[in-house]
């Protein structure tokens, strides 16, 4: 079925919040891992293995700091998930988007003033970061686990080949440019890094900010109802027996 213009609109306000916090999560790992000791406060599984291999090396303080980006990260989700009830779904990704860009201030502001506060530091990205991965469980697309959107990816791809759906290619397309956007943040970030630009700081609230700006411009999330990862989805689904 033939999009209609308002649903076309909704569609491209989902991806560029989608776009704009998955480089978010691109400059804070970048920003994590190079100036807080090695931690990634987005992607947990890295953390996870980070955190194996400092332990290994019996180096204490970096051991901590992904621990303590986990705990952080597990608080921020179930803040998110916790503020989600009782709440309409717009309202709740202001609230969320909101809470988050908040939280990334404070983390420029610390940051530049208190660069020996590497712990609370860490805190903040990685609570903000779980109430990142929140708004993108609610649109059944992660702007922060990139293991499985790889995975749809290829998915989308060889059921493309085989069924040639212009509805998989456009699915193709959107997690494409996902993927695209994370490795422009990451990139970007590392660049003012290396570079000692201090300003690497605020790219995190930059992305969130432009999220939270078209989400409350645009009228909100199509939501559950109408999410983009799941319109080339669905035949996969029926493919494989599972239900809709």
């Amino acid at each position: 079925m033939p999009q209609t213009p308002q649903n076309s609109l909704r569609t491209a306000r989902v991806a560029w919040i989608l776009f704009a916090t998955a480089f978010a999560a691109g400059a804070v790992d970048i920003i994590g891992f190079a100036k807080l000791g090695g931690v990634f406060a987005s992607a947990m599984t890295g953390n996870f293995a980070l955190l194996a291999y400092h332990v290994a090396q019996g180096n204490t303080l970096s051991a901590i700091g992904s621990v303590i980006a986990l705990l952080g990260f597990v608080s921020g989700c179930l803040i998110g998930f916790t503020l989600r009830r009782g709440r309409s779904e717009r309202t709740t990704i202001s609230l969320l988007l909101g809470s988050e860009t908040v939280l990334l201030l404070l983390f420029a502001v610390y940051a530049l003033w208190d660069v020996a506060a590497v712990r609370q530091q860490i805190v903040i990205l990685a609570v903000a970061m779980g109430l990142q991965a929140v708004v993108g469980q609610m649109v059944s697309l992660s702007t922060i686990v990139f293991t499985t959107t790889l995975t749809r990816l290829i998915g989308h791809i060889a059921d493309a080949i085989v069924t040639r759906n212009s509805t998989g290619l456009r699915d193709i397309r959107e997690q494409m440019a996902l993927i695209t956007s994370y490795l422009f943040g990451a990139l970007l970030a590392g660049v003012l890094t290396v570079k000692e630009i201090s300003a690497v700081v605020f790219l995190p609230l930059v992305g969130v900010a432009v999220a939270l700006g078209v989400h409350q411009l645009g009228g909100g999330f199509p939501g559950a109802t109408n999410p983009p990862s799941q319109r080339g989805s669905a035949a996969s689904r029926k493919r494989a027996g599972e239900p809709d």
